[in-house]
């Protein structure tokens, strides 16, 4: 291995010797450039006076087929200026375990793929990568401008199997996530208008969302200037549960007495929900049959 080359990953350091752990792990220790001064992580000047030194392993890019993992000598400098504190290691933020090309590598991958797999991929822990991705979420995503939202998008989703659910607010001009908050309940989506306040609430033009009785009603409470969108995918579905089913069991009923003609009109659900560009044309012929023999 050539060491020179090593050498260009970690600035201020060298590497004194390396140890393969196991089949997939190699230790690489470091130990100061001779001739270089370390510096302080307070006011980047350089100093000679060392307070003591620790070793900190820390965890690199893979190389090859191997997890690379270092040993530093982290000192503890006597500045004049702030008394004693760290060095300041460019490549190795603060306390961080992690250097800062497996920091960025990290980054790189969770926008490509779920926290859990670049966590197996690596070899790190769920909590590890969550955190690094947090981080970089806190760095790039700033804070929205409650006084510019003017139209919303709320939205539920499920969490997990057995009906656990999160309500989700959008900003419908930019597209921003404004809120996430477990639970669809009125009381389960409140603190996103609390978080918004009463000032930006009264500037809401729209708000679009399912037919979710509690949005709806919290939505009319707190936005009183705000129309609600009703998700057209709902209000399709809406009408065909609650308007044609309706129609057509009655219908169904009125025809007790006649069994062929009632058995037509219960068998045909399906055939009035589907869209009509779809059928084919003895459906098509079905339909027509039907409507005209049951007028309403």
């Amino acid at each position: 291995m050539n060491a020179n080359l090593l050498d260009l990953f970690w600035e201020g350091f060298t590497m004194e010797s390396y140890t393969q752990i196991d089949a997939q792990s190699l230790l690489i220790r470091l130990r100061p450039t001779p001739g270089s001064l370390p510096c302080c992580s307070g006011c980047n000047q350089h100093t000679l006076a060392i307070h003591d030194t620790n070793t900190r392993r820390v965890r690199e890019r893979d190389l090859f087929q191997y997890r690379v993992w270092l040993d530093v000598p982290v000192r503890r400098v006597r500045c004049v200026s702030c008394g004693p504190r760290l060095e300041q290691i460019r490549w190795l933020p603060g306390r961080q375990r992690l250097t800062t090309g497996m920091i960025n590598w990290i980054e790189s991958l969770v926008r490509l793929m779920p926290v859990q797999h670049v966590a197996t991929l690596l070899g790190l822990h769920w909590h590890t990568i969550k955190a690094v991705d947090h981080q970089r979420l806190k760095r790039e995503v700033t804070e929205p401008d409650r006084h510019r939202i003017r139209r919303l998008i709320m939205d539920e989703f499920a969490l997990f199997k057995g009906h656990r659910y999160a309500t989700v607010a959008i900003d419908a001009d930019t597209q921003q996530v404004l809120w996430v908050g477990e639970g669809r309940s009125r009381a389960a989506v409140r603190p996103f208008f609390e978080w918004l306040g009463p000032e930006a609430c009264s500037r809401i033009e729209a708000v679009a969302m399912d037919m979710n009785t509690a949005l709806d009603l919290e939505v009319q409470h707190h936005c009183p200037k705000a129309r609600v969108v009703y998700d057209l995918f709902h209000v399709v579905a809406k009408f065909g549960r609650e308007v044609i089913d309706r129609v057509r069991v009655d219908q169904a009923n009125r025809l007790r007495h006649d069994k062929p003609a009632r058995k037509v009109v219960k068998r045909s659900r399906w055939l009035l929900l589907r869209n009509r560009a779809n059928l084919q044309d003895e459906q098509a012929l079905k339909l027509e049959e039907l409507l005209q023999a049951n007028q309403p």
